[in-house]
């Protein structure tokens, strides 16, 4: 089933990344893997700190939910965790604080930042799950996939039968549904093609305006050569507004959106600072509020 899993999240483009500590490299070829506890700890650590940055940037953002999963898929932040063996997290990695934010967060907050996390343990304790407290109801109607397996008699080794038990998420029902039957193990992922464009549609000019503003709210102007005669907030009012693509502008429109490290202009700075770009020949005044860029 996990095998699956993974096979899908990395035909729809995810970056897939597997820890395994019962396994190695060459059972999961063609995808990302990770199976010693240390670099297993390291990835986790790693997983929660993206995830709480992720979290910061579209909480100070003007994106709405869909425009900000958008850009996560058009810079490539797709990304798949796929816990192997969970159950035993919790008795070789002693960092409990990180284990239980890593568990908390990863099942309330990941999917809106494009980072869901898959878990296959032998248990659905909460000591098996990453020793999170607090999160009993979470845990209990998660959705849930029990594989039912037959041993054979002779090997008394565990093959597929097709049959399993899915419990939906914020149910507690168990309805039998049917997977494929694998005949062969799956260990090599590496002639699945991810898909060529994410399952969003193309960013629209709007769109990228905003994504903008959240570049210019966090400091990450973009590296166009500064112009020597303009201030520094009139050389980010400029380049806010090249990267828009905009061929004029008014003040009362510019107003809601531009900002610099959080801090807003009224409509007198803001003409003053057009008024820079114009004394720079880089605009002309068209009116009494608007400026036409200079191409």
């Amino acid at each position: 089933m996990v095998v699956n899993r993974g096979w899908q999240k990395k035909e729809t483009g995810y970056r897939v990344v597997v820890l395994d500590p019962d396994s190695n490299r060459a059972e999961w070829r063609g995808v990302e893997s990770y199976h010693s506890w240390s670099d297993i700890e390291q990835q986790i650590r790693d997983y929660v700190e993206e995830l709480e940055a992720r979290l910061k940037t579209f909480n100070n953002s003007f994106l709405s939910e869909e425009q900000w999963r958008q850009k996560l898929w058009s810079e490539g932040k797709a990304l798949s965790l796929i816990c192997e063996e969970a159950t035993t997290y919790g008795d070789f990695i002693k960092d409990e604080e990180l284990l239980s934010k890593f568990g908390k967060l990863a099942l309330t907050k990941s999917r809106k930042q494009e980072m869901p996390l898959t878990v296959v343990a032998h248990n659905n304790t909460q000591t098996c799950l990453f020793g999170i407290k607090g999160l009993h109801n979470l845990v209990s109607k998660m959705l849930m996939v029990e594989c039912l397996a037959e041993v054979d008699p002779i090997t008394l080794q565990p093959s597929s039968t097709g049959k399993a038990k899915v419990k939906l998420d914020s149910s507690n029902e168990w309805l039998d549904v049917n997977l494929p039957t694998m005949t062969a193990k799956i260990s090599d992922f590496s002639d699945i093609v991810p898909a060529k464009s994410n399952p969003n549609p193309p960013l629209d000019k709007a769109t990228l305006e905003r994504i903008y503003e959240l570049e210019i709210n966090l400091g990450n102007n973009a590296e166009i050569s500064p112009t020597p005669s303009l201030t520094p907030i009139a050389q980010s009012l400029l380049q806010y507004l090249q990267r828009t693509g905009r061929t004029s502008a008014v003040i009362q429109e510019i107003q809601p959106n531009f900002k610099v490290k959080g801090q807003r202009f009224s409509s007198e700075e803001l003409k003053r600072l057009f008024n820079e770009l114009v004394e720079a020949s880089l605009a002309i005044w068209l009116d009494a509020n608007t400026i036409e860029i200079a191409p």
